[in-house]
């Protein structure tokens, strides 16, 4: 007993529940069709099992993300998509999903549970995430919370999700445009922005994916940023100046 309750606390403690609007404070009332995407078929199986008998969801089907895996996911038109972002871009896989399914959610698994990461999902179009440590009730809670319009993250995320809301919200001070960057860094920036990859970015301005890594490298060191999202939120709260 004594066990139990120290293990309850401790997952109170790791985890910290948003609220849902609202309009979204009732419990899903019909089956959660799901769709595994992951390209290990291991991965895929292991993911059946944990689900397999869990009240409120139904696996449909288990894909690996190639064409003919997107076609058997537009074909059973689940309600959640759930993705193995282990070895995927989140930016790519959401775009690629979103435009197959746009009515599903999507929710990440394998996730280093890090704000950058996180926001990267959010941002991508993801609803929810399972981080690389979650076990199988992590996994169950946030299929269900994604259709219900809830999340629930560790103290830390939601801390920085609160930082950053109080960024956006706060009106931007003097003095805060962007260092000096030259025309391709712009561009370079602008299409980062947009959700390109690094290969992307080259194939549109016809450069190599070498010459795109080294324009970034110089966008975050004159940021004084470490990472690609960071320097986009820095473009995004300098839009005025920066167009």
């Amino acid at each position: 007993m004594v066990e139990s309750a120290r293990s309850q606390s401790s997952r109170r403690s790791r985890w910290t529940e948003l609220p849902p609007p609202s309009n979204c404070g009732a419990s899903v009332a019909t089956p959660i069709r799901v769709v595994i995407s992951s390209s290990v078929r291991l991965v895929r199986e292991g993911l059946i099992t944990s689900l397999n008998g869990r009240d409120q969801v139904t696996v449909v089907d288990a894909v690996c993300p190639d064409a003919w895996g997107i076609a058997r996911i537009v074909a059973a038109q689940p309600d959640v998509v759930l993705v193995d972002l282990g070895q995927a871009d989140p930016v790519v896989a959401a775009r690629l999903l979103k435009t197959a399914i746009p009515g599903a959610k999507l929710v990440a698994f394998a996730l280093d549970e890090i704000d950058a990461d996180v926001f990267a999902c959010a941002a991508a179009g993801f609803s929810n995430y399972v981080p690389r440590e979650g076990g199988a009730e992590e996994l169950y809670r946030a299929l269900v919370d994604a259709v219900d319009g809830r999340m629930h993250c560790a103290p830390h995320i939601a801390a920085a999700m609160f930082y950053r809301l109080a960024g956006l919200l706060r009106a931007a001070a003097p003095g805060t445009a962007l260092p000096s960057l030259t025309p391709r860094e712009r561009e370079i920036l602008a299409l980062a922005e947009e959700g390109c990859s690094n290969k992307e970015i080259a194939r549109h301005l016809a450069i190599s994916c070498a010459t795109v890594k080294n324009h970034v490298h110089n966008i975050l060191q004159k940021l004084q940023v470490t990472r690609r999202g960071q320097a986009i939120a820095r473009l995004r709260g300098c839009a005025s100046d920066f167009h």
